[in-house]
């Protein structure tokens, strides 16, 4: 083989580790970056760059990204995944922590909260003061004080939920409040996905709730 074919074969080599390994070194530099500014354990990172040099201007084919016990612009979640395709964000800005989005691409996300996580996050909202949130399999109870004009009312109220006309909002229909069934049915608005000040913007695709678990999934529109 002459020494042309040789310096080829070994080029070829070098790119195809490269293509391996500056992804995932990337991938790693995000994970201790969330984990540095959270304080939680390395979330679980991936990315899909061809060919990998595309990195050095910030865009990709695909970003996920998993992590447990998160905090979203100061929300605590239990768990959120977030999968980003063909997105572009500025590295200077991410260099003096700033997440300037270049090219939006495609986003879906899924946030967890469980009882807990839902309780403090209401608190944290103000919506219910002193709230206890349960969830069982699609009905929600919450108990706290509920602030009604000038009255302050205890609450204890059962119910479902569902996504407001404009997708950006989920709404608790209480259809048992303190035992009594209620003939009409009176929204509160428990989350504003607007409130977590999201550099992209995003829409509430649909509400679940299971035992001990209220999932959230959305995407870009």
């Amino acid at each position: 083989m002459s020494r042309f074919l040789l310096v080829i074969a070994g080029a070829v080599v070098v790119l195809a580790g490269l293509q391996w390994a500056v992804p995932r070194w990337a991938a790693s530099q995000i994970a201790s970056r969330i984990a540095g500014q959270d304080g939680g354990v390395k979330p679980k990172v991936g990315i899909t760059a061809m060919p990998f040099w595309i990195l050095a201007h910030g865009q990709f084919q695909d970003l996920y990204i998993k992590a447990g016990t998160v905090h979203i612009d100061g929300v605590m979640v239990s768990q959120a995944a977030l999968d980003w395709q063909n997105g572009q964000i500025s590295l200077p800005a991410l260099s003096h922590n700033k997440l300037v989005v270049q090219k939006q691409g495609h986003v879906k996300a899924r946030i967890m909260f469980d009882d807990a996580a839902l309780s403090k996050f209401l608190a944290d909202q103000g919506i219910v003061q002193s709230p206890s949130v349960s969830l069982t399999p699609g009905v929600m109870t919450i108990r706290g004080r509920l602030t009604l004009g000038q009255l302050n009312v205890p609450l204890n109220a059962k119910g479902t939920l569902s996504v407001s006309s404009d997708k950006k909002a989920i709404l608790f229909h209480p259809t048992n409040f303190d035992g009594i069934q209620l003939p009409v049915l009176t929204d509160l608005q428990i989350f504003q996905i607007d409130s977590l000040h999201l550099p992209l913007p995003m829409v509430i695709h649909s509400v679940t709730i299971r035992q001990n678990q209220l999932i959230v999934e959305a995407n870009t529109p």
